[in-house]
């Protein structure tokens, strides 16, 4: 009799393993389709941009954009690169001289002793995005001392920072390790929140999770502060760019993705820093800090810009963020997201951690 029990008992567990199995890829079907979408810039709909155009808005060949071999160990060198880009103006700036864009977009790179894989990225991107005949400027925000990275703070600065040059109508949010490899990935934004690294090759060109918002990301100036921006809390590797997903879930926007054939980048291969203290449990709590940690708390108690540099390629803007403080700021009275909330929203890897 027990060991009937006993298997009886086993099958009614791998029964109900099963049906919650089942629950969770319907769930993750019904819903991921609402959520994250693979589709082409929506620009693309507008015939404007591809036919001819009236009033001076810029004419885009997509026919004449593709892919391109990217040379990981490539010794580039900033002089030649300057030397290749001479019409780009002082500080990084770039607009076409035959017609006007359809926005102005700020490059935002958090940056800090990675001065290879920033030449890499600055040869890449200005030829890509004069291809695409956009108007832009390239921001590289770097973290001065030996602290632990805090990446979404300095995203959220070099929004502040940006918006002191020019009234930008796009944000593009851009680790320095990812190099573009399909010049049909435009570099605009739309009025979700565009995730332009749809297909990276470390992770066998593939997202990394569904609701994965890392790497490249682009956001309007509306949305940018209707989600707050990026968590200012998060020091060390990971979790800022779950917090910031999580945000967009909040606030209705959906993740567009380009095609995962044009939206393909190569990473140039580098030791991981440290991991975030405390990265996960914070996550948890991101819903009872998002709208009043980010881009509504950025003031001078949270920076200092030490140097604003303009230099052929690029605005150079070193800033001071202090240290990271001696205990996350997690009150045991915030409301934490359940397990099962992480499960939906595919961030399983993280949760399962605490």
């Amino acid at each position: 009799m027990g060991l009937r029990r006993m298997c009886l008992k086993r099958r009614n567990l791998l029964h109900l393993a099963t049906a919650v199995y089942i629950l969770l890829v319907v769930y993750s079907l019904t819903n991921g389709n609402g959520r994250c979408r693979y589709e082409m810039q929506t620009i693309f709909a507008d015939p404007m941009f591809t036919d001819y155009v009236e009033g001076g808005k810029c004419r885009v060949d997509i026919s004449n954009l593709g892919l391109v071999d990217i040379d990981l160990y490539e010794e580039a060198n900033i002089t030649d690169v300057e030397t290749a880009n001479e019409h780009v103006a002082i500080g990084g700036k770039w607009k076409p001289h035959d017609c006007r864009s359809w926005q102005k977009v700020a490059i935002l790179v958090p940056y800090r002793n990675r001065w290879q894989h920033l030449v890499l990225l600055l040869k890449r991107l200005h030829t890509l995005l004069q291809k695409q005949k956009i108007t832009y400027q390239i921001f590289v925000i770097e973290q001065e001392g030996d602290e632990k990275f805090n990446r979404g703070r300095l995203l959220n600065i070099g929004v502040k920072e940006s918006l002191k040059e020019d009234n930008f109508d796009c944000f593009i949010f851009h680790d320095v390790d990812l190099l573009p490899e399909n010049d049909k990935n435009i570099y605009y934004c739309d009025n979700q929140a565009r995730h332009l690294a749809s297909a990276i090759d470390e992770m066998r060109y593939h997202v990394m999770y569904y609701n994965y918002a890392g790497g490249v990301i682009a956001v309007n100036h509306e949305n940018i502060f209707r989600v707050n921006g990026y968590s200012n809390v998060y020091w060390g590797w990971g979790n800022e760019d779950d917090d910031f997903s999580a945000r967009t879930i909040e606030t209705g926007l959906l993740l567009t993705r380009p095609p995962q054939y044009i939206g393909r980048y190569k990473m140039v291969r580098h030791p991981k820093q440290w991991r975030a203290d405390n990265g996960q449990d914070l996550f948890l709590t991101w819903r009872s800090r998002w709208r009043t940690d980010g881009l509504s708390s950025l003031d001078h108690t949270l920076y200092k810009v030490v140097s604003k540099e303009q230099k052929a390629l690029f605005t150079q803007v070193t800033v001071d963020i202090g240290k990271p403080p001696p205990h996350p700021p997690i009150d045991a009275r915030m409301p934490r997201e359940s397990w099962i909330w992480c499960v939906f929203y595919q961030i399983l890897k993280f949760c399962l951690k605490n």
